[in-house]
């Protein structure tokens, strides 16, 4: 079932200035988009899916939570799977931090506790070394979190651009398969509030992601582990970088 997404988040985090536009008719305002507005992304337009692992689905049987989608994710494949659009209509860029807003997510109910545990817009960091990350605020029982933002789920980006890995496909070009894997601070949160039993480093989906078409404004340089890491996937988009492609040194313009 899909349910209407909740208020897209208008701001952004202490680590984000305003985002500047390469034409300032077209100047995109900080978070996730409203409907018709043109943000500051790595491609036009182009989808991605996550399948969930066994270990998950299996855990939220267990336990009883019924998962579902908030728009413009989808559930497919049975509810094995989320499916989502992306491109500059749904997605921007935040300068200086390279985080990368996207809307929707999921909504987790525990029907015989009547928790709920639910997040409507997450932030993505495409870190140039170490571990890139999901983050997000839930809402929790109907009220933002406690304790604010948490990362998600991390993830690698020279993994996601092994030989082989990231080609052409679905009309696009990027990763066949990204390996989430739960972060300890969200493993913990859901196992307090719903009653679950996940841990930290628990394989949680493989993302499939497709970027589609040159976006209308080009990616802005900086020199923020983000923005670098923005920079790589960029280039590896448009054929200029790839799996052999140096890791760029954070602190170094470019």
């Amino acid at each position: 079932m899909r349910l209407n997404r909740a208020a897209l988040i208008a701001g952004g985090t202490a680590l984000a200035a305003a985002l500047l536009s390469a034409h300032p008719a077209m100047a995109a305002p900080r978070g996730c988009l409203s409907e018709g507005q043109i943000g500051s992304y790595l491609s036009k337009e182009g989808s991605a899916k996550a399948t969930f692992s066994t270990e998950f689905l299996n855990e939220l049987r267990r336990a009883g939570i019924r998962f579902e989608t908030l728009d413009p994710i989808e559930l497919v494949d049975g509810g094995t799977a989320a499916w989502m659009p992306i491109g500059e209509r749904y997605d921007n860029i935040e300068t200086p931090s390279g985080r990368v807003c996207y809307p929707g997510g999921f909504r987790f109910s525990n029907d015989e506790t009547g928790a709920t545990y639910e997040i409507d817009t997450f932030w993505v960091l495409f870190a140039a070394m170490g571990d890139s990350k999901f983050f997000a605020t839930p809402t929790v029982n109907g009220q933002p979190r406690l304790g604010g933002e948490l990362a998600m789920v991390n993830f690698s980006v020279p993994q996601a651009l092994t030989p082989g890995n990231f080609v052409p496909h679905n009309g696009g070009v990027g990763p066949l398969k990204v390996i989430l894997s739960m972060d300890r601070g969200w493993a913990s949160d859901l196992n307090k509030e719903l009653g679950t039993k996940f841990h930290g480093d628990m394989h949680w989906a493989d993302l499939d992601i497709a970027w589609q078409g040159p976006p209308s404004r080009p990616v802005k340089s900086g020199s923020s582990l983000g923005m670098l890491g923005l920079k790589v996937i960029s280039d590896a988009i448009r054929g200029q970088g790839g799996s052999g492609l140096a890791l760029p040194k954070p602190g170094a313009f470019f």
